[in-house]
């Protein structure tokens, strides 16, 4: 006598459906995305009022950045701004802030470089007087807190003012730094 086993055959149909049924589902479910190439030389982003803040690791405002309009172009890490307002402060209290024209923002260095009609003004603080700086463009990095031009410069710190080719600025060290043609009145607010 011979005797059938069909106790297998269940469980293979059911894995061959359940098989299909996946692949099946699988099919439906896929979307397809085609990838439309961007124009290059028009924005893939663009805002307008920009106010961003960031803050520092207790919760106190680090850096703010406003501006009228900002926009990126694709495959682009510079971000582009029409008159931009950069404010720097420590431990909540302003350093100083930076206004131009306009301003590229390089989001990996964290770098902004301002172009036109740029001004600085630095704050007085209990070691520092106030300063004000004027010139055509100025690269301020906000990891290092430094400011740097090739530029003319007209500006004023303390009673102190003059112009000058070029500047560096370091406010951690509170250097400032006139490489040439130096042209200025300077007072020693020690000796006032």
């Amino acid at each position: 006598m011979i005797r059938l086993r069909h106790g297998w055959l269940f469980p293979l149909v059911l894995a061959v459906c359940l098989g299909g049924l996946s692949a099946w589902l699988g099919r439906i479910s896929q979307i397809d995305v085609e990838e439309a190439a961007l124009n290059p030389n028009e924005p893939q982003y663009s805002m307008t009022g920009i106010n961003g803040k960031r803050f520092d690791g207790q919760g106190r405002l680090k850096e703010s950045l406003s501006a009228e309009t900002a926009w990126q172009l694709p495959k682009s890490s510079n971000i582009t701004f029409e008159k931009p307002e950069l404010a720097l402060y420590d431990g909540g209290r302003l350093l100083y802030t930076v206004k131009s024209n306009e301003a590229g923002y390089h989001t990996e260095s964290r770098k902004v470089q301002f172009q036109n009609e740029v001004v600085l003004t630095k704050n007085a603080d209990a070691q520092r007087p106030a300063g004000i700086l004027k010139t055509n463009s100025l690269t301020v990095d906000t990891q290092t807190e430094t400011a740097e031009t090739q530029e003319a410069v007209e500006y004023q710190y303390g009673d102190s003012h003059g112009t000058a080719n070029g500047l560096v600025y370091d406010h951690k060290q509170g250097f400032l730094n006139l490489p040439s043609r130096v042209k200025a009145i300077i007072y020693d607010p020690k000796n006032l």
